[in-house]
């Protein structure tokens, strides 16, 4: 055994364990669960059944006489202690009980093995003090765990400083990227409106050009009929030539230049005449042209911008306007009133906004609101003598007993509605929506989420327009475009 135990020193490399890896502790076991309730912790184990139990389990399952005495001395009052678990505790070559520690050879041993390993002059701990030596040991690499840790948070503590620094840089910067771009969006408007004056200014230009070149003309007309005097003049002054040359006796001659003269003088004032029509001629198509030109930007213009109330499509200003022309209310002195939109609808999808801001009382006949469109060409006709032609439009109104809600339509003189079988009225805050698709000519009305279908075979242009009705004076009904 001693030769044994020194060539086992031999080839340790070093007596003193490094670090923990090299230090065998025996560890404590968790206490296990009863393996017949599995809820509550185990008190005993049976190294005859193999099983785990609590109280009130052993008691029931070993209450016969015969369980009692066959499994007595195989029952353990420390049920986290396994019969695996208790030969793990003795020595294996002598099946005592490990009470010290060898630090030479680096592990647990029993009283016998103490005679040998003193024989051999190894240094021998008992348990205590080598759990001492075991938990400074433990400590000095909890120190150190610690101190990484602190490491680790300083270095946590500085990403999360660099995070919401990064967080307020990038913050700071989509703000800038948004007033630039809220900036570059206003140029663009004032660059747009710009050459929008430009063209007018041209075509005030063109007109100014066009009345210079006509006064030229009138100038030039002057300057013609001035040359037909002188030219009479000369005419007389030729027919006193001509006395004079029949006084020689040269009156052929005299006949054949006058001729020729005459000849010279129609082709000259044919050329003339040539000259001045191709000049009206063009004239002519330049003021066509700018004209069309300005129409065009009219038209382009008004399909560009936002949809808003028309101030001159409005019935004898019977409705007031506000919020730069999108907002309209009635006026105190006028019952109802008419008023159309701005924009013209005349290519591509569209949608068309409106809230209900008032709408005091809807089951009164006299209080009513149309939403719709109508023809453009007939707007002036619409504003002025309240002919209803070629409109489209939505209603609701009080009949007296219940509240009817229609949709309606005027063409060639001919009226076409269709209720609705439920009660639709306006209320406070409700958003009323018109859809306008130009290239399949369709029209539809939307309340909130609920859809209320449309027409169809719209006009080429159509313009938006409402119609405001209101039983008292005090209670005005206001809708705004959005």
């Amino acid at each position: 055994m001693n030769k044994s135990r020194s060539s086992q020193k031999k080839n340790q490399k070093s007596q003193d364990p490094k670090s923990l890896r090299d230090i065998r502790i025996p560890v404590e076991p968790k206490i296990p669960q009863c393996e017949v309730c599995e809820e509550k912790k185990a008190d005993f184990y049976c190294t005859k059944c193999e099983v785990h139990y609590c109280k009130a389990c052993e008691s029931e399952l070993h209450t016969s006489s015969f369980l009692k005495k066959r499994h007595k001395e195989f029952i353990s009052k420390e049920p986290y202690v396994s019969q695996e678990e208790i030969e793990s505790k003795l020595c294996d070559k002598h099946n005592k009980e490990l009470c010290l520690y060898c630090k030479d050879d680096n592990e647990l041993i029993c009283t016998k093995c103490y005679v040998t390993c003193r024989k051999n002059n190894h240094s021998i701990l008992d348990l205590d003090e080598y759990s001492n030596e075991i938990s400074k040991k433990i400590k000095i690499i909890l120190n150190k765990i610690q101190n990484v840790e602190i490491q680790n948070n300083e270095i946590i503590q500085k990403s999360l400083e660099l995070k919401n620094k990064f967080k307020i840089e990038i913050k700071e910067l989509s703000n800038l990227i948004e007033n630039q771009s809220n900036l570059l969006i206003q140029k663009i408007q004032k660059s747009k409106i710009n050459h929008l004056n430009l063209l007018l200014k041209i075509g005030i230009i063109s007109d100014t050009k066009f009345d210079n070149i006509m006064n030229r003309n009138e100038a030039k007309q002057e300057s013609i009929n001035e040359t037909k005097k002188q030219i009479k003049i000369l005419t007389k002054w030729k027919k006193d030539k001509k006395i004079i040359k029949l006084i020689r006796g040269s009156k052929e001659i005299f006949e054949k230049e006058e001729k020729e003269e005459r000849e010279k003088e129609r082709k000259k004032e044919q050329q003339r005449k040539r000259e001045i029509q191709r000049e009206k001629e063009k004239l002519e198509e330049i003021r066509i042209l700018n004209q069309r030109k300005k129409e065009i930007e009219i038209q382009r213009s008004k399909e560009e911008f936002e949809e808003e109330f028309d101030p001159k499509m409005n019935h004898d200003n019977r409705i007031k306007l506000k919020n730069e022309n999108k907002t309209v209310w009635n006026t105190s002195t006028w019952k109802y009133g008419r008023i159309c939109g701005k924009k013209i609808y005349c290519r591509g999808k569209h949608q068309i906004k409106i809230k209900i801001d008032q709408f005091p009382n809807p089951e009164n006949e006299e209080n009513q609101i149309y939403l719709g469109v109508i023809k453009t060409e007939n707007m002036e006709n619409f504003i002025k003598n309240g002919d209803w032609e070629k409109t489209y439009y939505f209603k609701t109104w009080w009949n007296g007993k219940k509240i009817e809600s229609e949709k309606w339509k005027e063409e060639n003189g001919k009226l076409t509605f269709e209720k609705y079988p439920e009660e639709i009225y306006f209320k406070k805050n409700d958003i009323f929506t018109i859809f306008l698709d130009m290239e399949q000519k369709k029209i539809s009305f939307k309340l909130n989420e609920k859809e209320l279908g449309g027409w169809e075979n719209l006009p080429e242009k159509v313009n938006f327009y409402t119609y405001i009705q209101y039983q008292k004076v005090e209670e005005k009904n206001q809708i705004t475009i959005i």
